[in-house]
């Protein structure tokens, strides 16, 4: 008799590098893998909102090519950052038809940090764009997003890729994919390179003591050294990045999924 596992798909933070995501879920969609629950990091959390509340990978990419920069940042002239969420409260609202996180079509949880207790929020409830803003909230450079009375920044602080908030919510197979990286660059030469390259560095460190590969039953991490955070021309190059990454990591994935069909 063969026992299902509940597998969840962890999606990390990483800015623009986020489409990666959406490559390596047209792979599982063609291999008919599919998550029964999803968490999400940042980008993360955007993404894995959108799968849940019914979008494939097709339509995530048609948006991703007709939605540009315009659509999704608004600055602002704020002393607590540069980008507001409005734009992005509104998309969300939108491609989830202004559901909470409990009436989306797969199980799903986001990871921000709660800028007012200094500790990390999950979102397992909530209207889900309340918990994409949160999420996604890049201290520095976005206005915290208010949220029952809180100012809310970055996921990515605390937890880039979680991991554990899938093992609590009750995954038996964990497939990770960690944006995360440090590359060599020339020169960091604007404020924004500056607060993103932090980051990424930050997230790195955090993934190490963390063990974040010890912690997943599979790993995937896509070359993106020549995709920037905020490069909006490299969404192809990032998608391909995730497709390929996926696709090595299938056969570890078709093994694991083999020895659950002989329980």
């Amino acid at each position: 008799m063969s026992c299902e596992p509940r597998i969840a798909l962890v999606l990390g933070s990483g800015g623009l590098r986020g489409l990666a995501h959406v490559g390596v879920l047209s792979v599982l969609e063609e291999n008919n893998i599919k998550p029964d629950l999803i968490t999400g990091c940042s980008i993360g959390s955007l993404i894995g909102a959108l799968i849940c509340a019914g979008h494939d990978s097709q339509t995530l990419m048609k948006l991703a090519r007709a939605l540009g920069r315009k659509s999704w940042i608004e600055f602002v002239a704020d002393k607590l950052g540069f980008v507001a969420s409005d734009k992005v409260y509104e998309i969300v609202t939108i491609l989830t038809q202004n559901r909470r996180i409990e009436e989306l079509d797969i199980p799903f949880a986001a990871v921000a940090t709660d800028l007012t207790l200094g500790k990390e929020h999950v979102f397992y409830t909530g209207k889900a764009a309340d918990a994409v803003c949160s999420s996604i909230s890049v201290p520095g450079l976005f206005v915290p997003y208010r949220y029952g009375g809180h100012q809310m920044v970055d996921g990515a602080l605390i937890n880039p890729t979680p991991v554990n908030i899938a093992k609590k919510m009750g995954a038996d197979l964990i497939i990770a994919v960690d944006l995360a990286f440090v590359s060599t660059v020339e020169e960091v030469n604007n404020f924004f390179d500056v607060i993103l390259r932090s980051l990424d560095i930050m997230e790195k460190g955090l993934h190490h003591y963390n063990g974040l590969e010890q912690s997943c039953d599979v790993l995937i991490r896509p070359q993106l050294n020549e995709c920037r955070v905020t490069d909006f021309q490299k969404i192809e190059e990032c998608y391909e990045a995730g497709r390929l990454a996926a696709e090595k990591a299938l056969p570890e994935i078709k093994n694991i999924l083999a020895t659950y069909s002989l329980k």
